[in-house]
């Protein structure tokens, strides 16, 4: 679920979404009819109205044109991939936070999930009774940024994170020693946040031409995302000493890219730079800009009457999935199915293994859900893939039902950060 980004059309995104109530159902519904009005407003005035009501009710609208008219199914794919947007580009956007008066750090930390999705998990190490909630904080936060605010937070209670858990959420943990300010070492832009953690100097004492500076990263972003990838040009740094000097950039014409793995929340980016002379002293301000892809709302596609089906197409927001074939192969059942982006903004490239981990089963008459034996690649160009997938399933496949899952579209978004006063070995 998207955490809580932006007040649009009267629906706060981010948050874990509410159910819709009866009043809203019936309100799209209403408006959804009026898509087929006879007269030209009224269509443009539903659609508009729909549009207005935000992506809260992106479950609400109905799926493919199977029982709509053409004018109803072109309207309703057009507000839903405007919704789509929406909310992927409210994804873009850092969560909004306010916490005010005295509370422990368990308090506050439940408070920070509860508004912005955003999983705090405390690993205090306390050995007291009670001792897990923490130290008392007075804290005056008013829609201040999410790592704005946790920074702040954790600052207070003298501690730190450890970004490698074994679930997606961020770990409060003791701070070892005396660490500095998490506050004053990072920047943050939208919902990433950017640490230098480590710089290395290094001369090849045989060639002593061969000299470098290794400058290390550490990219966090809040967890209620999953970025496919993250990319930093190189020609897109700036680096500048004390003394106002720029300090040079290997390779200006590269390419880091660092891909995500499910479930982190973290990455480390290391940033190549010639070695300045002795008597520079620090990175007086290091800006960049790096650039993520950003999935949107995850879609369900459904389709049912497997052992008749051959090329059938569904599309929803921005992207469309084809049922291929189905047939039996040997022991199991193979099903293929082609999924296409309008675009997919590089997301798809052959390296990048995320579309993989969408959902993929078979829901029998009855029973539980039957997940994939094993699966391969048949197809991928620049905005498709096409995936085989092998079921083992006994007998026919009368009353099953292939589910598939997708995020509606993939967003690049550039994020711009700047980072001060990081001092050289």
């Amino acid at each position: 679920m998207m955490a809580a980004l932006a007040l649009i059309g009267g629906v706060l995104l981010g948050q874990a979404e509410p159910t819709a109530g009866d009043d809203l159902k019936l309100q799209v519904r209403r408006l959804v009819r009026q898509l087929d009005a006879p007269q030209l407003a009224e269509r443009e005035s539903a659609e508009q109205k729909l549009v207005e009501l935000g992506p809260n009710i992106l479950d609400l609208l109905p799926q493919g044109p199977d029982r709509t008219s053409a004018e109803v199914a072109q309207r309703v794919e057009r507000i839903r991939q405007k919704l789509q947007r929406i909310m992927a580009e409210s994804a873009g956007q850092a969560s909004p936070v306010t916490l005010q008066g005295e509370m422990t750090i368990a308090e506050a930390a439940g408070k920070l999930e509860a508004q912005t999705g955003n999983k705090i998990v405390l690993r205090l190490a306390r050995s007291g009774p009670g001792e897990e909630a923490g130290p008392k904080l007075t804290l005056d936060l008013q829609n201040v940024p999410f790592w704005q605010a946790l920074d702040e937070i954790l600052d207070q209670a003298g501690l730190g994170v450890y970004p490698y858990g074994e679930e997606k959420a961020i770990y409060v943990v003791p701070r070892p020693g005396e660490g500095a300010s998490r506050a004053s070492r990072a920047d943050s832009s939208g919902p990433f946040r950017f640490e230098p953690v480590s710089i290395q100097a290094i001369r090849d004492l045989r060639n002593p031409g061969n000299q470098s500076l290794r400058l290390t990263l550490e990219v966090s972003w809040e967890p209620r995302l999953a970025p496919v990838s993250l990319l930093q040009r190189m020609g897109d740094l700036e680096v500048i000493d004390e003394n106002g000097n720029p300090l040079a950039v290997e390779a200006q014409e590269a390419v880091s890219e660092v891909n995500v793995i499910p479930d982190s929340t973290t990455v480390a980016l290391e940033i190549p730079l010639k070695l300045p002379p002795r008597d520079v002293n620090q990175i007086a301000r290091l800006k960049g800009t790096l650039t993520a892809l950003l999935p949107g709302k995850v879609e369900t596609f459904r389709f049912e009457d497997l052992e008749k089906a051959e090329e059938v197409e569904k599309r929803v927001g921005g992207v469309t999935v084809m049922l291929e074939r189905v047939r039996k192969n040997r022991s199991v059942w193979e099903i293929r199915i082609l999924v296409r982006f309008d675009k997919a903004n590089g997301a798809l490239e052959s390296h990048r293994n995320w579309i993989y981990d969408n959902e993929a089963y078979l829901e029998p008459p009855q029973g539980e859900s039957i997940v994939w034996a094993t699966f391969e690649t048949t197809r991928q160009t620049e905005d498709e893939v096409g995936v085989a997938y092998y079921f083992a399933v006994d007998g026919p496949l009368t009353g099953h039902t292939l589910v598939y899952k997708t995020p509606g579209m993939i967003l690049s978004k550039r994020l711009d950060y700047e980072i001060q006063g990081i001092p050289l070995p």
